[in-house]
């Protein structure tokens, strides 16, 4: 597997957290890797409580990681650093992340509570489907 990854945001801690799990997803599952192959668009993850915000910049089967909230997002991620980890547990089932088990209801929970909020959703499934896919750990 070719994974082209530059992490440009090396002042930003969480950025070498999110390089090493979708790295990590890739180079463990064909699927994925086959997913991330297809991305294309700008996907940003915003996490206030610990002032650090990261944009992932997808296309040509590249990845580039940018230091803050850059190139106009479709897809812009907000939430707190401990809420992060509920995204990752998404199972996927038929290629779609699956909200009907113990990690899809938390995950909803925190978007109807306000505590997740995802800017796009609606606009731009496919990116962020796909973003789900090659985060998740499941």
């Amino acid at each position: 597997m070719d994974i082209h990854l530059s992490n440009n945001a090396q002042d930003v801690p969480f950025s070498f957290i999110v390089e090493e799990l979708i790295a990590g997803n890739i180079e463990k599952s064909p699927a994925k890797y086959a997913v991330y192959k297809k991305m294309k668009g700008v996907a940003a993850i915003d996490l206030p409580d610990i002032e650090a915000a990261v944009t992932l910049i997808f296309g040509q089967g590249k990845l580039t990681i940018e230091a803050g909230i850059v190139q106009n997002p479709a897809i812009i991620i907000n939430t707190s650093a401990d809420l992060v980890t509920d995204l990752n547990l998404l199972n996927i089932r038929w290629g779609l992340p699956y909200y009907f088990d113990e990690a899809g209801r938390r995950v909803l929970a925190h978007i109807f509570t306000g505590r997740l909020k995802i800017k796009g959703m609606f606009l731009h499934t496919v990116l962020l489907t796909r973003l789900t896919i090659i985060m998740s750990v499941m």
